[in-house]
């Protein structure tokens, strides 16, 4: 007991402040569209006679770059399932975001690239 105590402690005592903290109102920029798309090139150019397999684990939604889905500021709900089939105002991302995935899809079935995306967002 005294051990995990220690190991716990030691853990908690090193923790930091995080060194790009996010403003008031906003989400974390996430650009994971821009990092799978240099992952699925550097397989391409890589490994193109083998198969590969990129696993990308998420924190939450995309909000930046190519295959954002919905913005940073928080004023911007995220989407829901009803939202998308009775296409609302705020899927105004969702058309881009299928274009740039569907590519990136196209793209990694030829390079016989696997791309798992595990995505928890706790907030």
């Amino acid at each position: 007991m005294s051990e995990c105590e220690f190991a716990l402690n030691s853990i908690l005592d090193d923790l930091q402040c995080d060194p790009w903290p996010v403003e008031s109102g906003n989400r974390p920029a996430r650009c994971v569209g821009t990092a799978l798309n240099v992952a699925v090139g550097l397989l391409e150019g890589a490994h193109s006679s083998s198969g590969s397999r990129i696993v990308t684990l998420m924190g939450g939604a995309i909000t930046y770059g190519p295959g954002m889905i919905v913005s940073q500021s928080l004023k911007e709900r995220i989407r829901s399932h009803l939202d998308i089939q009775q296409e609302k105002e705020n899927t105004k991302n969702l058309k881009n975001a299928i274009k740039f995935y569907q590519g990136l899809a196209d793209r990694s079935q030829k390079a016989g690239i696997v791309v798992d995306v595990f995505v928890a967002a706790v907030d």
